[in-house]
């Protein structure tokens, strides 16, 4: 009879070493299918520059980056989803993460791990200012403006080279905010920031935005104009000659929307402003600042 148990438990033990084998090989086998799956990808595309698909960094080393930028701590991170991908000419992973009641997007780039692209969302500041129960404003647009600014960490230098193409309040699931948008020569940036409580709810920054992406768009729409610039009027231009035909000077208005815009095939600047209980609505053309169309409502 001892002899039978102890050949039982023998027996037992040899399947539990086989198992724990069986199952370490099958987790090798998944790694290696991943890496094959990222070095495939890598070599399918011909337009990839010489560098060996053997040469990107890797998921894990992508979150590390992405945590890094954040500057969060990896052992925060409630969530994290991340997909090796190829977006607009770049391979890159996407890392996907949550910590607390904050939601961050990455693109990583592949093979060196720069950051190509970041949205930061704050969706605990998001709640506490919603359901809005007081609609009035805190902040103005133009205090807003600044603490986006504020908010990029730019050097004066960077800060003379911003070209703003948004500026308007609009909202977000019930939240009035101000949408704003704008870029330097290296980068495109976006914020949503709260009308009643300042808070900076949401933000994007592309790195892959160049001043370049702006002059092709520019191109465009001067051949549609038929006009011989090549470059846009500034948001600031595009304001100021509203106002001049309006009449009014911009410590007499609130301007409640100024951004650049496609419309039927001809890149213009859209401009709303109100003084009083009249609101004003201009369409100008961004290349040669002419007035397509003007409202004003009472």
């Amino acid at each position: 009879m001892t002899n039978k148990k102890y050949q039982f438990y023998l027996n037992l033990a040899g399947k539990t070493i086989l198992s724990i084998t069986c199952a370490a090989m099958l987790t090798l086998s998944c790694r290696q299918t991943v890496l094959a799956s990222e070095q495939n990808s890598s070599n399918s595309n011909s337009s990839v520059s010489d560098s060996s698909a053997s040469t990107v960094i890797g998921t894990e080393a992508a979150q590390n980056f992405a945590f890094a930028d954040a500057g969060v701590d990896p052992l925060s991170v409630e969530t994290v989803y991340t997909e090796y991908d190829y977006d607009d000419g770049e391979f890159l992973y996407e890392v996907d993460f949550t910590v607390e009641d904050t939601e961050y997007e990455y693109q990583i780039q592949a093979y060196e791990g720069s950051v190509l692209k970041k949205s930061i969302d704050y969706l605990g500041l998001k709640k506490s200012v919603s359901p809005q129960t007081d609609t009035s404003a805190a902040i103005t647009l133009e205090e807003a403006k600044e603490l986006a600014l504020a908010d990029t960490e730019l050097t004066d230098e960077e800060l003379e080279l911003i070209t703003f193409t948004k500026e308007k309040t609009d909202e977000d699931d019930g939240i009035a905010i101000y949408d704003i948008e704008f870029y330097t020569d290296t980068a495109k940036y976006e914020y949503e920031i709260s009308t009643r409580t300042g808070d900076i709810l949401e933000l994007s920054i592309d790195y892959r935005f160049t001043a370049q992406d702006l002059a092709n768009n520019a191109d465009a729409a001067r051949t549609s104009a038929g006009s011989s610039s090549a470059s846009y009027i500034s948001l600031d231009e595009a304001k100021n000659i509203a106002l001049e035909y309006a009449g009014l000077s911009a410590s007499d208005v609130t301007f409640k929307k100024a951004k650049l815009d496609k419309e039927h095939g001809t890149m213009v600047y859209e401009i709303e402003f109100y003084q009083g209980r009249i609101e004003y609505e201009c369409e100008i053309n961004a290349v040669t600042g002419t007035i397509i169309e003007f409202e004003i409502d009472d």
